[in-house]
């Protein structure tokens, strides 16, 4: 059966948690440790901040693609509004530089995650939910995607300029408090006029 993707429900939050820790080459764990209260872990954290109905991370957010039952990518997304919120207040450091980004294309469909389960990486599902995130721009009127990469992700920033990605502009992304070597934060829009 092929792979379809859906919206996400509350059941994938530990999935989804998965998919962020992937996608976030481990820094959001980092972070939910360092927010978690004393007795707690930073998947609960994560989980917690999953399962919310609202928040950058919400399930609400959510489409999984699976196959035959099994989850084997995700990617949590949605429009922006069209006039950018100013930076938040007491939001970690390392994450202004991703507000101001963000603020840079109002009304765009924002991919905030996305990523394929290693062992199903290679086989253009990656590509398909950048096309789902395609279509959902589309029905929602924006005038094209965005996301932001790490600069020393290579390999991502290759695979979004193979799909029609650029770089729009980019921030110094110093996540070194975290045991992760500065870099830039990279916007990266596709126009879908």
């Amino acid at each position: 059966m092929p792979p379809i993707i859906r919206e996400a429900t509350p059941d994938d939050a530990a999935f989804l948690v998965r998919v962020i820790d992937m996608a976030s080459e481990g820094f959001m764990p980092t972070l939910w440790d360092a927010m978690a209260p004393d007795g707690t872990d930073g998947f609960a954290v994560g989980l917690a901040q999953v399962a919310a109905e609202d928040g950058e991370f919400s399930h609400r957010h959510g489409y999984v693609l699976e196959a035959d039952g099994a989850a084997l990518g995700a990617m949590i997304g949605y429009p922006l509004p069209a006039t950018p919120a100013p930076v938040e207040p007491g939001i970690p450091d390392a994450f202004v530089a991703v507000q101001e980004l963000v603020s840079l294309v109002p009304h765009h469909w924002y991919i905030n995650i996305i990523a394929v389960v290693p062992e199903h990486r290679g086989q253009g599902l990656g590509t398909a939910l950048l096309n789902a995130a395609e279509a959902r721009a589309r029905d929602g009127d924006c005038p094209g995607l965005a996301l932001v990469v790490a600069a020393s992700n290579t390999g991502a920033v290759r695979k979004y300029q193979r799909a029609g990605f650029r770089e729009q502009a980019r921030r110094p992304f110093d996540l070194s408090d975290f045991g992760v070597e500065p870099t830039d934060a990279i916007l990266m829009v596709k126009d879908i006029a």
